[in-house]
């Protein structure tokens, strides 16, 4: 990974980390919720452009973090790698689309009022954003649970139910007018789980920046790991040249 890649990831990370505890500390004061450049009710921020723009590059960096870590758990689980790789590419494209219709909303803003269809679409991505990045939190559990520590193991597996509870209550309870969710315990509970996570993320890149930043060869990995029991002679179990656990 290059290095100006991986610093410029940690640092959106961090970035990440912080505009979310912003936003969870912001629903429990003022009781509603903002994503982007746009807030509740469908009203742009005057720094509309620049807010939707450093929101592409936050989420292409931090996108490139989670495909290291996904390139560095293929080895153990391959699994969870391409179930990595789906989710987080599931989330850059949603990430993408909001964006736009952000800037679509923006432009139209200026000469009249928004179309009703546009806000609608808006909403609907948001929850297609929340859904896959808690699945590529939760898809990246393996990674945690051995290159990290137990608390991070364990705090990735709560975005998602916690984002089912924002779902439910959409589906069950009562529907909220577009563009954006309605603020509530599940909402600020979201943002600030998701805060944690992020901090810790950038934390972990830079202690163990050489994991990230040296290149990584899957077949020295893989030959390490054989298991002599495997067979009764007590060769390894080879597969296509490289070495597997059984």
């Amino acid at each position: 990974m290059p290095k100006i890649l991986f610093y410029a990831g940690t640092a959106f990370c961090l970035f990440l980390a912080l505009t979310s505890a912003a936003e969870a500390a912001r629903e429990l004061g003022a009781g509603s919720i903002a994503f982007g450049a746009l807030e509740a009710g469908g009203n742009m921020l005057p720094r509309a452009p620049w807010a939707i723009l450093v929101a592409l590059l936050a989420g292409l960096g931090s996108a490139a973090i989670f495909l290291r870590m996904a390139a560095l758990l293929a080895a153990r689980n391959l699994f969870g790698a391409f179930l990595a790789v789906f989710s987080v590419t599931g989330a850059v494209v949603s990430l993408a689309a909001l964006m736009l219709l952000q800037s679509r909303i923006y432009i139209l803003g200026r000469t009249a009022n928004p179309i009703a269809s546009l806000l609608e679409l808006h909403f609907a991505g948001c929850l297609v954003l929340g859904y896959f990045l808690s699945v590529s939190l939760l898809a990246l559990r393996p990674y945690f649970r051995v290159q990290a520590s137990r608390f991070l193991s364990v705090l990735v597996s709560f975005p998602l139910p916690v984002f089912g509870v924002i779902l439910v209550q959409e589906l069950f309870a009562t529907a909220s007018p577009a563009p954006l969710p309605p603020a509530s315990p599940a909402s600020s509970a979201f943002f600030a789980i998701v805060a944690v996570l992020f901090f810790s993320i950038a934390v972990h890149c830079i202690r163990h920046r050489h994991l990230f930043i040296e290149v990584t060869n899957l077949r020295e990995l893989l030959e390490g790991r054989s298991d002599p029991s495997a067979r009764p002679s007590g060769r390894p179990l080879r597969l296509g040249g490289a070495a597997f656990d059984s």
